[in-house]
């Protein structure tokens, strides 16, 4: 697996490839190394003023890419993601958000454990 920093810009373009594919995006929230984490996993629609939606039974996300001061790639054979960590403002720093798409299976069913990877 690899990892490296990019621009809020560069989230926002990945974003909007999947968006623009309709791709099935699992959104999770973590906090830091804990096991609890809540995911959902649905398309992305983009928003006004730099904001991703993501509408799944009756919850709304919402990601702003450019309120995070750390955004890392990560990229393998399965998965591609994007972590979203140290929010401006915000007093948790262990607070994450975390989006990724199943390369080659069902998200559905492989959420969890790549999530598992992502966070680790």
């Amino acid at each position: 697996m690899t990892s490296k920093l990019i621009t809020a810009d560069e989230a926002n373009d990945l974003i909007e490839i999947w968006a623009s594919q309709s791709l099935r995006v699992c959104f999770a929230v973590c906090f830091g190394d804990l096991a609890w984490y809540v995911h959902w996993v649905g398309p992305m629609h983009f928003g006004r003023s730099g904001r991703w939606i993501q509408i799944v039974d009756h919850m709304t996300n919402v990601l702003c890419p450019d309120l995070y001061q750390e955004i890392i790639l990560i990229d393998d054979d399965e998965l591609q993601g994007i972590r979203f960590r140290t929010p401006k403002g915000f007093t948790e720093r262990s607070f994450e958000v975390n989006l990724f798409v199943d390369k080659v299976g069902n998200i559905d069913k492989e959420a969890p454990s790549l999530l598992q990877r992502i966070i680790h």
